[in-house]
């Protein structure tokens, strides 16, 4: 992985951090996320006017994606209801890159280097010291933590089918732009079904901090995407992983959530993974 693209990815890990803040930030995170996830698809229209359409072989790849997509706003919606960010956030970007990893290296034949390895390792291990701290302080919660590790899965599900998308769909702009804008429909039919007239209500109010979180989601996956046509998946998957540094924070700042000692241990884990893999 080269500096430019190692740069970009930890861009996109500071911009997905935020919009998750935002995501939490919110009274009811159902439809937060929906109001997100319609923010970036809306931001993408006008350039799908003027773009080609992905290769008919990534609309499969889409399809699969739309179908991840939807598990993941929700699973979110559902972790955040229950804990604050620090705990869930970092259960569902932390054990991801690990599963991602083996995945990609088992079933794919994707080879990762000893650093990239060390990289991953020290990731996922930062990821359980914050959780460890989280469950020591009474933060514990088992439905979060189900949802979660349920949408670790769905991560590595995404991350594998978007970065073989993207390398298939002769145009990675197009098939990021179309990705984004499928993506609206899902979520925001089940929010409009559980919240009914309540989902107009609330949009009324937080739709500029949606339109916030859909512009800095849509930045922060397409970076994403754009690494993985330039380096291996778990490799970009897992440099993506940082966000829970910025995710920590970002939720210590905005949200008023505590910033332990043993969080900060995780952090320099965390960066510790970052650099490993950097070398």
């Amino acid at each position: 992985m080269d500096s430019f693209v190692f740069f970009v990815v930890l861009g996109s890990a500071v911009l997905h951090a935020a919009w998750n803040a935002i995501a939490k930030g919110g009274s009811d995170q159902l439809v937060e996320t929906s109001i997100i996830a319609a923010g970036a698809g809306f931001a993408v229209i006008p350039a799908l006017l003027f773009l080609p359409p992905p290769l008919p072989e990534s609309r499969i790849y889409l399809f699969g994606s739309l179908f991840c997509h939807f598990f993941y706003y929700l699973f979110i919606a559902l972790a955040y209801r229950r804990v604050d960010m620090s705990y869930a956030y970092t259960i569902m970007r932390g054990a991801a890159p690990l599963f991602t990893a083996l995945v990609s290296v088992c079933v794919l034949r994707e080879a990762l280097s000893p650093g990239g390895w060390a990289g991953v390792l020290l990731l996922s291990f930062g990821v359980l010291a914050l959780t460890a701290d989280a469950a020591r302080r009474g933060a514990f919660s088992g439905k979060a933590t189900l949802f979660a590790l349920a949408n670790a899965f769905v991560i590595m599900g995404y991350s594998i089918v978007d970065g073989h998308g993207v390398r298939v769909s002769g145009h990675t702009l197009s098939y990021i732009c179309w990705m984004f804008f499928c993506n609206i429909f899902p979520i925001t039919l089940y929010a409009l079904i559980a919240r009914r007239s309540g989902y107009f209500r609330y949009v009324k109010t937080r739709w500029r901090q949606g339109l916030c979180g859909g512009a800095c989601s849509m930045a922060a996956y397409g970076l994403a995407l754009w690494g993985m046509t330039r380096a291996p998946v778990a490799m970009v998957t897992a440099l993506r992983e940082t966000s829970v540094v910025f995710g920590v924070v970002f939720a210590a700042i905005f949200l008023k959530e505590k910033l332990t000692s043993a969080r900060i241990a995780a952090v320099v884990l965390v960066l510790a993974g970052a650099i490993a893999m950097r070398i």
